[in-house]
């Protein structure tokens, strides 16, 4: 009878001593979670230190570039009578004239500015943009030849940053070549931009067509507006990693390592504006498209995807030594799990601070092995057998595989996780099936 009474209490005190254990280990998690979040606090101020260089960067080189036009504006004179006939005063407008047809042929020839160890994208640009303008229909509008100010016919072209102009622009209309001057009078298109006066010749025997050539540098992106009632954009560039952006996406695309071409197609019918109009009625900032040069080594995005899954890591790595606790009766004590636990937070510092000087890659490799090996050394101190340290240090050589493999992936990253962790549960159900947990 005593004998039975000190086996039940000798098996309660090993339960109760197990529970306390794994108690103790969530409670070491929790704790962990307060300098994981210090970490990626670390790495989003680098991230912004980081944003902050590249922003110095393009006010020196030239921002985002958006290019809109031309557009030709004719301003005329509008006589409000009273009943008698008598001229009472006079309004000033601006009848306004989009290309029938508009045609951008470019190309993009990135590269990488750097400030300090931080790079940013930049590139220069050659575009060539042709089209075809028809007849000002005035009559529709009501407007009287000789109420127009033909002396002040322009046409307008908007760059979204003027720095960004490598040469001198003209425009060819016709057999005339005409050279354009900064500044827009109109404010259709945009802050920013060039213009000419057309002579008033040239407008008269309009229908004409017309050809801009526009070196122009810029960074990150390019964008265009389709002001033509057929509008044709094609691009090309040697940057592997395109991102289209705006209203519009390509009607045809190809992508390899050598570069992107793009084809978008605009008809007026896909836009809110139409070919012709009087003053302000119309917006024409609001239906622009382009392509942004997505920065493949963005290691700090990387850095906090990866840093996110931290919890996961230090889950699975104790996991599997309390349970090489259980199946090898090696007890593991508190503070060396607290020591383990410091040594996955170290990855991530190692990772943010090598992916800012060897890529994101390399840094994982460099820092996985470093901790593996470091664990390693350290629980072969603790643990009896090289076979557990081995084993123990393989799981965590799977968990850092596994991890990287989801930062690679970005469309399939939470399909292939969820996986991956019901397939970890079922392992580790299957593996401690025969375990008696009373016991």
């Amino acid at each position: 009878m005593k004998t039975q009474q000190f086996l039940e209490e000798k098996t309660k005190s090993k339960s109760f001593r197990f529970s306390v254990k794994l108690l103790t280990i969530g409670f070491i998690i929790l704790i962990l979670l307060i300098p994981k979040m210090m970490i990626m606090g670390v790495i989003h101020e680098r991230k912004m230190t980081s944003e902050t260089a590249q922003m110095e960067v393009h006010r020196s080189w030239s921002y985002e570039q958006t290019v809109r036009g031309p557009i030709l504006s004719i301003p005329y004179i509008e006589k409000i009578m009273d009943k008698d006939g008598k001229l009472v005063k006079e309004e000033h407008h601006e009848y306004h004239l989009l290309p029938k047809t508009l045609h951008v042929q470019g190309e993009l020839f990135p590269k990488e500015l750097n400030r300090s160890i931080y790079h940013s994208i930049v590139y220069e640009s050659e575009l060539q943009i042709n089209g075809h303008f028809e007849k000002p229909d005035l009559a529709s509008f009501g407007i009287k030849p000789e109420d127009v100010k033909w002396d002040q016919v322009r046409v307008s072209l908007a760059v979204g940053d003027l720095r960004g102009i490598s040469s001198a622009v003209t425009l060819k209309w016709n057999n005339r070549t005409i050279p354009f001057s900064p500044g827009m009078t109109t404010q259709l298109l945009g802050n920013n931009g060039i213009s000419l006066t057309l002579p008033q010749n040239d407008i008269q025997n309009m229908p004409a067509d017309f050809a801009i050539q526009l070196q122009l540098k810029g960074s990150s992106a390019i964008s265009f507006a389709p002001l033509g009632e057929t509008t044709l954009v094609n691009l090309a560039s040697n940057w592997n990693d395109p991102s289209f952006q705006g209203l519009f996406l390509p009607t045809e695309r190809s992508i390899s390592e050598k570069g992107f071409t793009a084809q978008w197609k605009v008809l007026n019918y896909n836009r809110d504006f139409p070919q012709h109009w009087t003053d302000s009625a119309y917006d024409l900032k609001t239906s622009d498209f382009g392509v942004t040069l997505v920065d493949m080594a963005d290691h700090y995005q990387k850095n906090e995807r990866s840093a996110k899954y931290g919890i996961l890591i230090i889950v699975f790595v104790f996991l599997s030594f309390f349970l090489n606790e259980i199946i090898t009766k090696q007890r593991v004590h508190p503070f060396q799990y607290i020591l383990v636990g410091f040594a996955l937070l170290i990855f991530y510092l190692l990772l943010l601070s090598f992916s800012e000087h060897v890529g994101f890659n390399r840094a994982y490799l460099i820092s996985a092995l470093s901790v593996i090996a470091m664990v390693l050394a350290y629980s072969r101190s603790f643990l009896k057998t090289w076979l557990s340290s081995l084993t123990l240090t393989g799981i965590l050589s799977l968990v850092f595989l596994f991890i990287f493999i989801l930062l690679q992936l970005e469309s399939f990253a939470l399909l292939v996780g969820s996986i991956g962790l019901f397939l970890i549960l079922g392992l580790t159900m299957f593996f401690t099936r025969k375990i008696n947990w009373y016991e």
